[in-house]
């Protein structure tokens, strides 16, 4: 807290008018004279770093929160004026911000709550992955459509997507496809499931485990444990294909055929918590 209210304090300096390039380095030089612990004095020295694509990360924690908490209120700020970045224009270095705080979440483990950033925002810091992670651009727009609370979680998930065999991936990308093409194509699901409409065996089996894996996976992502969230989602796999070999979705019962619909779309809803998985292409 002491790093943060004196982080602009040399703003008011005429060194830093003079020579702008000193800001933060000059506040951390003055703290230090003025006898502030070294973690504060360090923290005002590092808040504006990384300032490039390649530029050291802040060495301390203190020094990466209060760089982090800039950055975020400079985007917040800015977006919220209507000042985002639109071509080559960007006077107050907004994707330099966003790239730094995507670099403080990988590079610096540095835990960001996704919620800290106004939706737009967000939006605008997580496009910056594409050009930072070398997992393709596919899993890392479909990873940002998942449920994951932490900046850092995004690209750690995209990746762990990526890596992913094909034959782990496979079974989880055509449950999701199937359950989203079938259930929103023919529309009329119910609200809510009910279990007493669940004639077949292997709907119920489906229902079954939908129950149980959508809790697995939720706690897996808030975790971290991307590896238990995929694990948990390729268990639907089988049980899909055999939900589509014996069971007539478009039941001539309308009830029967609401409740089908609304259990695709709850396979869907569960792993679409892994992500948007349409935006990663298969052969």
């Amino acid at each position: 807290l002491e790093a943060a209210r004196l982080a602009k304090a040399d703003q008011a300096s005429e060194l830093v008018r003079e020579f702008t390039e000193l800001e933060g380095h000059i506040g951390g030089e003055y703290a230090r004279l003025a006898g502030y612990p070294e973690a504060v004095s360090a923290a005002i020295d590092e808040q504006y770093l990384p300032d490039g694509a390649d530029a050291p990360l802040p060495q301390t924690e203190t020094g990466r929160v209060l760089s982090a908490a800039d950055k975020i209120d400079t985007l917040n700020v800015a977006f919220g004026l209507g000042q985002r970045p639109t071509g080559s224009r960007d006077p107050y270095g907004l994707r330099r911000a966003a790239i730094g705080l995507d670099r403080l979440a990988i590079e610096g483990s540095l835990s960001i709550p996704r919620e800290l950033m106004d939706p737009e925002v967000a939006e605008f810091v997580e496009e910056r992955f594409e050009g930072l992670l070398e997992a393709p651009v596919e899993y890392v727009r479909a990873a940002r459509r998942a449920s994951v609370r932490d900046l850092g979680g995004v690209a750690r998930l995209a990746q762990a997507l990526a890596d992913l065999p094909e034959e782990r991936f496979a079974p989880i990308h055509t449950a999701y496809i199937r359950a989203s093409r079938l259930g929103e194509k023919e529309g009329g699901a119910a609200a809510q499931l009910d279990p007493a409409l669940l004639i077949e065996e292997a709907e119920v089996e489906v229902a079954q485990a939908l129950e149980r894996v959508d809790s697995e996976i939720a706690a897996a992502l808030d975790a971290g444990d991307f590896a238990a969230a995929v694990e948990s989602a390729a268990e639907l796999g089988p049980l899909l294909d055999r939900f589509f070999e014996d069971v007539l979705v478009v039941a001539e019962d309308r009830a029967v055929r609401a409740n089908r619909l609304r259990l695709l779309l709850n396979v869907r809803d569960t792993l679409g918590r892994l992500g948007e998985l349409s935006q990663i292409p298969r052969g």
